[in-house]
């Protein structure tokens, strides 16, 4: 009964998370680089609170589901499932606070990704696609039965750096694309007389 309970909790509150993030990643696609509003400056700030609410909860779900495995059956922490999932949810709160210190400062400036310095854009394309990656596969660890006890951790860990560089990839390609747009845009853009 606890068990199931502690999995419940568990489950909705990935759901929230995931939720949360995605719906955040797509409002920040859509503003393609440009300055946020105060509004969806707030909005941001306002998701990263819930998220790492969301974590906070994951985290002591996640230890209590543990103990309770191993008090049940002591071979459940020789699962090499279970630690890929721990892994993938550490190097998630690590970048967490790079996140939250990091990135989000910067994208609330003002100015808006576009203006951002090549490295800043590096940074902020790999913490978001280590975020949303990390979530995503640390969500697919918790369903995938069949991958318990079969599956070592290192071939586990190698499919979640690929997914990792993938969603890099894509991102990079996506913010030279919104700095190209808007160049762009601004060359075309009537030179006023003084």
């Amino acid at each position: 009964m606890i068990n199931t309970l502690l999995v419940y909790v568990h489950l909705l509150a990935a759901c929230v998370a995931v939720g949360i993030l995605l719906i955040q990643d797509y409002a920040l696609a859509r503003s393609q680089g440009k300055p946020l509003s105060a509004i969806e400056m707030a909005e941001l700030k306002l998701s990263a609170h819930r998220v790492s609410l969301a974590l906070s909860l994951l985290w002591i779900t996640g230890i209590a589901l543990v103990v309770n495995g191993y008090l049940g059956h002591p071979d459940y922490i020789i699962n090499e499932k279970l630690w890929a999932k721990i892994s993938v949810v550490t190097l998630l709160t690590l970048n967490g606070f790079f996140l939250h210190y990091f990135c989000f400062p910067r994208l609330c400036i003002g100015a808006g990704i576009n203006k951002l310095q090549l490295h800043e854009k590096i940074l902020l394309a790999f913490s978001g696609s280590l975020s949303t990656t990390s979530w995503l596969f640390a969500c697919y660890l918790g369903i995938a039965r069949p991958w318990s006890y079969s599956i070592e951790y290192s071939q586990m860990m190698m499919i979640y750096a690929c997914l990792v560089a993938t969603a890099f990839i894509i991102a990079c390609q996506c913010l030279w694309y919104f700095s190209r747009a808007e160049a762009i845009t601004e060359m075309r853009l009537p030179v006023s007389a003084e």
